[in-house]
This record gives structure tokens, C-alpha cells and sequence, in this order.
């Protein structure tokens, strides 16, 4: 089983300044998680009524998207990237 990333780096430098960050994910995403779920409940009214409305136009096809970016969130750890022009510097990384 592929597990997503815990932790993205953000390094970013500058001529005289830069900025270095470790963003844990595993914090991140549950607080996230939570509110998209309060939101999902808030608007399951909403989202039923449309459903109804839409029952023989195949309505639940755009719930397909959700695997597919658990997928790819997944194969995002170890993921490097790495910009460097003539005064910047940009890296990011997920582990």
C-alpha cells in the first residue's frame, strides 16, 4: 500500500534572504479533512436534491475524482522539485 506524504519542505532563497519550512502533513490534512466534512454536511441538502434531480443523467460520475486524487496524493511522497533561476532559489519536497 502506497501511504501519502507526512511532511512537505519548502525551501526558499533569496539573494539576502530565505525561508526554510517543514510543513507537517499529517497535521494539515486531518484539520482540512474536518472542515470539508463539516461542509459536506451542511450542504448534503443541497448536494440530495440535486441528485434526485439528476438520477438518470449518471449525477454520481463526478464522485469518481475522489479516488483518482487519493491516488495521486499517495504517489506524490518522494516527489522533489527543484527551481533555480539567476537570484532565486525554490525547493520543495514531500517525504
Amino acid at each position: 500500500m502506497n501511504f501519502p506524504p507526512m511532511v512537505m519542505r519548502l525551501k526558499i532563497k533569496r539573494q539576502r534572504r530565505g525561508v526554510n519550512l517543514w510543513l507537517p502533513l499529517f497535521i494539515i490534512v486531518p484539520i482540512t479533512g474536518t472542515v470539508v466534512a463539516a461542509l459536506f454536511i451542511v450542504l448534503l441538502p443541497l448536494l440530495l436534491i440535486v441528485a434526485i434531480i439528476r438520477w438518470r443523467l449518471n449525477w454520481w460520475r463526478p464522485f469518481l475524482v475522489f479516488p483518482a486524487v487519493l491516488t495521486l496524493l499517495s504517489a506524490s511522497r518522494g516527489l522533489e522539485v527543484d527551481i533555480n533561476q539567476s537570484q532565486e532559489k525554490i525547493y520543495i519536497a514531500f517525504k
